[in-house]
C-alpha cells in the first residue's frame, strides 16, 4: 500500500486569494475620506426631506400646526398646543430633532422657491434661524434650504400649497 502524503502549508491559489482580499480591503480603507460615513450633502438633504414630510404627516394626524425650526446645527419639529389651522400659542412640544452631521452645512434658507436652480446663496451674517409652518390641511410656508458639504450643493424645496418637500442637486 501507498502512504498518503500530508501537505503542510498553503497552496498557491489559497495564498493569492488571501492577498486579493487584503488588497481589496486596504483599497476601500484608503479611499475613504476623513468625513464620517454617510455625512454628505445628498444624504442629509434626503434626511431633511424625510423630517419635513414626517412633520407634515403628523400635522394632519394630530390636527395641529407643526413648526420646523431650521438653525445652523439642527432641525427641530415643534407641535402647537391647540388644534386648528392657526397656532395661537407658542409651540412647546418638541417632537423631533435632527442634528447636522460634521462636514455638512446648512448654508442658508430662503422664502423663495428655486425649483430650476439659479440661486446664489450666501452665509447669513448672524446665526441661521428660520421657521417653516406646516398646517393640518397640508399647506406650509414655502422655503428653500441650501445644504453643502464643500463638494456637493443640494437644495430642499418645500412647496406652499402641497407642503411637499423635495431634494434637488445644485443651487
Amino acid at each position: 500500500m501507498r502512504a498518503r502524503r500530508v501537505s503542510a502549508g498553503f497552496t498557491l491559489v489559497e495564498m493569492m486569494v488571501v492577498i486579493a482580499i487584503i488588497a481589496i480591503l486596504s483599497a476601500l480603507l484608503i479611499s475613504t475620506s476623513s468625513r464620517p460615513i454617510g455625512a454628505n450633502a445628498r444624504n442629509y438633504s434626503e434626511q431633511v426631506v424625510s423630517t419635513i414630510n414626517f412633520a407634515r404627516l403628523r400635522a394632519g394626524a394630530t390636527r395641529r400646526v407643526h413648526i420646523v425650526q431650521v438653525t445652523g446645527n439642527q432641525l427641530a419639529i415643534y407641535a402647537c398646543a391647540n388644534t386648528g389651522l392657526v397656532c395661537t400659542s407658542p409651540p412647546g412640544d418638541l417632537i423631533q430633532q435632527v442634528r447636522v452631521p460634521k462636514g455638512v452645512t446648512i448654508l442658508n434658507t430662503s422664502s423663495s422657491l428655486y425649483p430650476t436652480g439659479g440661486a446664489s446663496p450666501t452665509a447669513p451674517s448672524g446665526a441661521l434661524n428660520s421657521s417653516l409652518s406646516i398646517r393640518p390641511d397640508g399647506q406650509s410656508t414655502a422655503m428653500t434650504i441650501f445644504i453643502t458639504d464643500k463638494h456637493e450643493y443640494w437644495r430642499v424645496l418645500v412647496y406652499h400649497v402641497t407642503g411637499g418637500a423635495y431634494a434637488r442637486q445644485g443651487w
